[in-house]
């Protein structure tokens, strides 16, 4: 059996989405993936909620499995649940245990991101209610179904202790599923399908400096992985290497579910997968360029908002969200954002067909927190990107009107967003 080596995530010049063997992959942090749940339970209720994690966690997961184990060259049972443990803890995820076969069992997780990050967040403030492992339990179904060459929804996995309500660890039952429903496969989205997509780039400003840094970041971010508790903290952040897939299966179910029971929401629900970008790219990117790391490879954070802002797309591409471009630029004005791939677009469009509205929320948040971190922050001072700040500069509302202009979801050839200051 052989594991997976830095060579297995790959990084594509020409769509700058990034990909682990022929699953996409992205970057993303603590804040957004705990912001994002939270907006899916709060439009669903909890239980709804938990249901379309699991699913879309399962789903996402068993792409991911199916093709490390394959060329782990794992052969054994117990060799390829290995892989599967080993893999979720280098991404970020945690550590995991599982004892359960084909017939069902048990799993246990301790440090797993979700639930560690939300109480080291909210811990101190918030009751935890219910367990919120849900990623954790589909990718444990995954794996046991990837592992022993069972159905993708053979397995059903319920988390029974949960850190984030203070379990010591958490604790996961594994058993059959019994569904009186066919299952019904979705066309997967793949590293193959994002790259013969035909797409339109023009060169936006500073792209030199963006390319060369974006780069530099791949190169640091490609020796990351998780530490002996299966976490990667850095930037003031829980990082993970996750699955775009999860994230937009979660989010655009969401929105059909709302649009046909209680459109009356729709709006709301946006605004906050909205929020979920702005809250994510806000902490991480402030915390990137605020860190000793950036510190090391290009020096202090540069004052000049051009300066920044090339850094803020080239971290956006980086990470693997996409051929971001600056296509316009008024310091204290306008920002105009613009790319020809968004991981977004490409999983809506496959799933969906076009959309009757631009619906890249993800990207939409990302471009007014740029415009924050620019605009409103102060680069010659050394800056704690913590609550208080977050909730500091927004408690009056925000000052930046955001609009996707153009979106790749209705048909277009690129993804624009327009940021203006209220």
């Amino acid at each position: 059996m052989k594991l997976l080596d830095s060579t297995a995530r790959t990084c594509s010049e020409k769509t700058d989405f990034m990909y682990l063997l022929d699953t996409p992959v992205v970057y993303h942090c603590h804040h957004f993936n705990l912001f994002l749940e939270q907006t899916i339970d709060d439009a669903l209720g909890w239980e709804e909620g938990q249901k379309v994690r699991f699913n879309a966690a399962r789903e996402a997961a068993r792409q991911l499995l199916s093709g490390v184990i394959k060329a782990a060259e794992a052969e054994t049972p117990a060799e390829r649940l290995q892989v599967a443990t080993t893999l979720f803890k280098k991404m970020g995820h945690g550590t995991l245990q599982i004892l359960s076969d084909y017939e069902g069992g048990e799993a246990f997780g301790e440090y797993l991101h979700y639930g560690y990050s939300w109480l080291q967040k909210y811990g101190h403030t918030v009751k935890q209610l219910h367990p919120n492992d849900l990623f954790a339990a589909g990718y444990i179904a995954a794996a046991v179904e990837v592992v022993y060459g069972l159905e993708p929804d053979a397995m059903l996995v319920t988390e029974t202790e949960c850190s984030s309500m203070k379990a010591p660890r958490c604790a996961f039952t594994v058993t059959k599923q019994i569904s009186d429903e066919p299952f019904k496969a979705l066309p997967t989205i793949s590293k193959e399908l994002c790259e013969s997509a035909e797409i339109t780039f023009e060169t936006g400003l500073h792209e030199d400096k963006i390319i060369a840094i974006a780069n530099g970041l791949r190169d640091f971010t490609a020796q990351v992985e998780g530490d002996e508790r299966g976490l990667v903290e850095a930037f003031g952040v829980f990082v993970t290497m996750h699955l775009p897939s999860y994230y937009n299966r979660i989010s655009y179910d969401t929105e059909a579910w709302i649009q046909e029971n209680r459109p009356q929401v729709r709006f709301a629900l946006t605004e906050l997968l909205k929020e979920s970008g702005h809250v994510c790219v806000f902490n991480t990117f402030g915390g990137i360029l605020s860190s000793m790391e950036w510190e090391g490879m290009l020096g202090k954070p540069s004052t000049d908002p051009h300066e920044l802002l090339a850094s803020f797309i080239a971290i956006g591409r980086a990470l693997g969200f996409g051929k971001w471009t600056i296509k316009d630029f008024i310091p204290g004005e306008k920002l105009v954002l613009r790319t020809p791939t968004s991981y977004e677009s490409a999983y809506f469009t496959v799933r969906h067909g076009e959309s009757d509205v631009p619906n890249n929320y993800f990207v939409q948040g990302a471009a007014q927190a740029i415009m924050t971190l620019i605009d409103d922050l102060d680069w010659s001072q050394e800056i704690d990107f913590s609550q208080d700040l977050y909730l500091s500069l927004f408690k009056k509302g925000a000052k930046w009107d955001t609009q996707e202009t153009s979106s790749l979801s209705t048909g277009a050839a690129y993804t624009e967003v327009v940021v203006q200051r209220n």
